[in-house]
């Protein structure tokens, strides 16, 4: 007999089936040093997806080099140009589909760009960052909150913007110095509190949202979880919310001293390094702000030294039944049950492997009509596109060039 998860799942995808998505496709950023630019993406009526433009950002990105150091070193895993901004949601979109948000880290500003029935952009304004290198924003309505790092990983902050009569423009008084790296910014579902997390710390902090401004202070914060004295250290990266849920991914890359721990060519992307097991942490968010875990150090394996590792991006179906968590350094996507309260257990750390381990999976989504995965290969300049089967597995369907070969971020659908 089938589960009801199952059930669940496959009902919502002959749902989405169903649905009409008119202009289906998404949007990634090339991060271009001399002139960013957002390529777009839409599926013909096959289902096939093909480039439909380029729109400069009227910024600037940083190409192969990774913030805050911009220096290459091929054989670095922080260095190495596959993953500049180590973040997620780089560009966000309005609800109503009408506007287009991106960071430019090269030279630290934020565009808003306008979107056409076609899904062309046009820029509408350019505006400074709140700080030097750019990472993370998200919208609520007409207002746009961005995280930015400084100098160096003991820096960053966030800021508040709004839209104004069509143009993008900071909010006065907004900007809270976190005294830390951001990683991801968002807003709570209610657009009452907005979310960050930070790289090295593991903290996740929540401001309140007051008056179009932030809370002078987080209203509530959290540590990533790490109940072993020889685990690994929870680096979050991306995160997804789910109505009261926040679904946290967490890299395990750091010892339990912050170092990198040698190894002995055990991981092909990164031969010098080795890693332990990734993992999802789920928090709950309640109404006044208070957060709170409630699945710690889910494991994306069987064990802390066996499993797939770097989990850095995650995407939840829109039901917020399911979690697709992308191992960046195992070339896999790990397929997660999320309950109505909040806990989450693996389902198939490898719902999708490429054997080869060689593709750096960066940002990943699911599709507007929730029937597909896109995934961005960041050392390849490639898109792929997966099939969501009824048991959460992804069967790959499409596989998209046309991007920079390394340095792309961000993804985001329509």
């Amino acid at each position: 007999m089938r589960s009801l998860y199952n059930l669940s799942l496959a009902t919502a995808l002959v749902f989405a089936g169903s649905a009409q998505a008119e202009n289906k496709g998404f949007f990634i950023v090339t991060n271009k040093a001399d002139e960013n630019s957002v390529v777009g993406y839409q599926a013909d009526d096959s289902g096939i997806y093909k480039i439909s433009g380029e729109y400069s950002t009227g910024g600037k990105g940083t190409g192969d080099l990774e913030i805050p150091d911009l220096k290459k070193d091929p054989s670095h895993p922080l260095a190495n140009g596959d993953d500049p901004l180590i973040s997620a949601n780089s560009l966000s979109m309005t609800a109503d589909g009408r506007y287009l948000a991106v960071v430019n880290p090269g030279d630290a500003t934020v565009s808003l760009m306008s979107i056409d029935a076609e899904g062309a952009l046009n820029v509408v304004n350019t505006v400074d960052a709140p700080d030097q290198f750019p990472i993370s924003l998200a919208f609520h309505d007409n207002l746009l909150a961005v995280a930015g790092v400084g100098m160096n990983n003991s820096a960053g902050s966030i800021g508040m913007y709004q839209i104004v009569d069509g143009k993008l423009q900071p909010v006065a008084g907004s900007l809270r110095d976190l005294k830390a790296r951001p990683s991801t910014i968002a807003f709570s579902s209610t657009g009452d509190f907005v979310i960050v997390n930070e790289l090295v710390t593991g903290e996740v902090k929540i401001f309140g949202v007051q008056g179009g401004s932030l809370s002078a202070e987080p209203v509530s914060q959290v540590s990533s979880p790490r109940d072993a004295a020889d685990r690994f250290q929870a680096i979050p990266v991306g995160f997804a919310v789910s109505g009261d849920t926040i679904l946290m991914s967490e890299a395990r890359f750091l010892t339990p001293d912050f170092m990198l721990r040698k190894g002995n060519g055990e991981v092909a992307l990164s031969p010098l390094y080795s890693w332990q097991t990734g993992s999802l942490s789920t928090y709950k968010l309640s109404p006044n702000g208070a957060v709170s875990l409630v699945s710690g150090d889910v494991l994306t394996g069987d064990g802390v030294e066996s499993g797939e590792i770097a989990n850095c991006w995650v995407a939840v179906l829109h039901d917020g039944t399911t979690l697709w968590a992308a191992n960046a350094l195992s070339s896999s996507i790990s397929s997660f049950r999320i309950r109505e309260n909040g806990t989450a257990a693996l389902l198939n750390a490898r719902a999708f492997k490429d054997p080869s381990e060689t593709l750096f999976f960066s940002d990943i989504e699911v599709s507007a009509d929730g029937s597909e995965i896109y995934q961005l290969v960041g050392n390849r300049g490639q898109v792929m596109v997966f099939s969501i089967l009824s048991n959460g597995d992804l069967e790959l369907k499409q596989t998209i060039g046309g991007l920079p070969e390394l340095g792309t971020y961000g993804l985001v659908v329509y």
